[in-house]
């Protein structure tokens, strides 16, 4: 299987898309199967000669050559969710930052979901675009093709209060700012913050922080800590002690943080976080 990260080109679009990746498998490999977990990033996952099943938050990619390039939204904002790859594939997947996906629909995020996993076309030509995009065979054209294609449908996504409120999650010195005072902060209600977020983000501000903390200690494991020093990690990514990490990570992905560390594997840099079963 080999995978790469390419960050996008075009400056406009740096704005609100984290990276792409490409993921290629051969018709000789073996079947292989991953836990992925949950993250503040929403994707697009693009499928060429596949069928795609959608199992409530597993997804099996099979290869069906002649088949139109299928298009699936993924929320993974709740728990590891496994993917399977059985034969050949082609895929791209497009890595949106918190509220970038909104810069380019028409209406709310909202109305997009019907799950973590849903089938995406949100535009008339988004299809027909999709398959355009996948008849050219080098990785980097094709990305570019896709970049121009997005460029098109973009639109301006401002909303008075998200945009801080992330910024303020995101904060160094905000990072153990409860909800409530985040919301006081940006001078509006927990209930209208909750709302706000379920709307153009997909989750909530108090699913968003965890996992944000969550990430931050993959982070922070790479960077500074070894297998034998995960207390180090309780402190380095804000948690309050060890028994909150723990009960944490048990819920976003079955695992000890010990455990979950001991199988961890990291590709392209880092920068994917998966366990192989």
């Amino acid at each position: 299987m080999k995978i790469k990260i390419h960050k996008p080109k075009n400056n406009i679009l740096q704005n609100f898309i984290e990276c792409f990746y490409t993921l290629q498998r051969n018709d000789n490999e073996e079947n292989v199967t991953y836990f992925g977990f949950p993250s503040n990033t929403i994707f697009v996952t693009l499928c060429q000669n596949s069928e795609v099943i959608i199992n409530d938050n597993e997804i099996t990619i099979e290869n069906h050559p002649n088949e139109k390039v299928k298009s699936i939204l993924i929320i993974d904002n709740q728990k590891q969710g496994a993917t399977t790859y059985r034969g050949k594939t082609n895929e791209i997947s497009i890595y949106f930052k918190p509220l970038g996906i909104n810069a380019f629909l028409e209406k709310p995020f909202s109305s997009y979901i019907t799950g973590t996993i849903s089938e995406f076309n949100p535009f008339e030509d988004y299809e027909r675009a999709m398959n355009e995009a996948f008849k050219i065979k080098d990785d980097t054209q094709k990305i570019e093709f896709i970049e121009n294609y997005l460029l098109s449908k973009i639109k301006e996504f401002k909303h008075p209060f998200l945009h801080q409120a992330i910024e303020s999650i995101k904060s160094a010195n905000d990072q153990k700012l409860n909800i409530t005072e985040i919301a006081k902060k940006n001078a509006i209600s927990r209930t209208t913050f909750n709302k706000q977020f379920l709307l153009h983000i997909g989750t909530t501000p108090s699913q968003f922080i965890k996992i944000e903390r969550f990430r931050n200690a993959i982070k922070m494991f790479t960077k500074y800590a070894t297998r034998d020093q995960l207390i180090d990690i309780v402190y380095l990514a804000d948690y309050f002690d060890q028994s909150h990490m723990a009960k944490d990570f048990k819920s976003l992905t079955g695992y000890s943080p010990k455990i979950f560390f001991s199988k961890l594997s990291q590709i392209e840099n880092n920068q994917i976080n998966w366990i192989f079963l």
